[in-house]
């Protein structure tokens, strides 16, 4: 009945999401600069049956196409163009770290610290080329008891009746914290309906430091990079003409990744760099694999999508990890 239950809940958010696509398709009535775009991101492990590791979060995000007569887009669009996009990004959100087995109060038997990530995240994109973009980030965020997720969690669970977590005393301690990023994108094309996106990753702070490097086979229906909604660029200057989409107005495609990571410091396991005040910490596995396989539908003025993340042992004697992401954005 659990394992009904959860297919339900999936199958009852999806059948929303694609209604709301293919209203919002059906009923264009007018005809404007889709320059902004608000999107919703879900993750959680129910559907699995575990209640582990990252277990849940949530993030909301606002992106922006930055004018071409502005002093940013100036300092910020890449120096080979001076006509292509230049796209801002503020991200908000959450994340919940538990151990497996969220009932024991034995710290010594936990295979990973508790802990919470309450953060700001602010980005910027541009692209060299049509196939080519470079993703710059700075997060600004809280871990501890300060960032509230601990509570968030408590309270979640005994509001709908889920298994109490009896852990977060011994959470990672409070810090604030900043991490700095750099993406590389490039689409490789090998059919027409077949591309090879490769990204390639550092990030550095007192929250985590590691380089990475990602290969996404996309298949289907698929824009260029910088008009994609695998990177979330879609937001554009064009204007079609009402109820009618331009040629690469829609994407549907199914997509695969495998993404090797080299993590040198993860303050969410081992604590603070700083100091040893957290009660409980694990050793990292520097080498993590993270597999990902899902689907996007998006139009001119919709997205959605939905993941499915396999995430590889992140602590010595760990386990693998599974979970959701679903994902909604509205382009205005």
């Amino acid at each position: 009945m659990r394992s009904l239950l959860r297919v339900t809940i999936i199958c009852i958010l999806l059948s929303f999401c694609i209604n709301s696509i293919a209203q919002n398709k059906a009923t264009v009535n007018k005809s404007h600069r889709m320059d902004r775009e608000v999107e919703i991101i879900y993750d959680n492990d129910l559907y699995y049956g575990s209640d582990r590791y990252y277990t849940s979060g949530s993030n909301a995000a606002y992106s922006r196409l930055i004018k071409s007569r502005s002093k940013f887009y100036r300092q910020f669009r890449s120096k080979r163009s001076d006509s292509l996009k230049v796209i801002t990004r503020y991200h908000y959100g959450h994340q919940i770290y538990t151990p497996d087995g969220i009932r024991s109060i034995d710290f010594e038997q936990f295979d990973r610290p508790y802990a919470g990530w309450h953060y700001l995240r602010f980005q910027t994109l541009n692209f060299p080329g049509e196939n080519t973009a470079n993703k710059y980030g700075i997060e600004l965020g809280l871990v501890g008891s300060m960032s509230g997720v601990g509570n968030f969690q408590q309270w979640w669970h005994e509001a709908f009746g889920i298994l109490q977590p009896r852990g977060w005393e011994y959470e990672i301690r409070n810090e604030v914290v900043m991490n700095l990023s750099y993406n590389r994108i490039k689409n490789w094309k090998l059919a027409k309906k077949i591309k090879i996106m490769t990204n390639s990753a550092i990030q550095l702070g007192n929250g985590k430091n590691k380089v990475g490097q990602e290969v996404l086979l996309r298949l289907g229906k698929f824009n260029d990079i910088m008009n994609s909604a695998i990177i979330n660029s879609r937001v554009s200057d064009l204007i079609p003409k009402i109820g009618v989409y331009p040629g690469d107005g829609e994407e549907g495609f199914a997509f695969f990744s495998i993404n090797a990571d080299y993590v040198l410091s993860d303050i969410l396991i081992e604590g603070s760099l700083f100091n040893d005040d957290s009660p409980h910490t694990e050793e990292i596995n520097h080498l993590v694999f993270t597999q990902k396989i899902g689907f996007v539908y998006s139009n001119y003025y919709t997205t959605f999508s939905f993941t499915a993340y396999r995430i590889g042992e992140e602590v010595v004697g760990g386990r693998i990890h599974r979970y959701l992401s679903l994902s909604l954005a509205f382009r205005f």
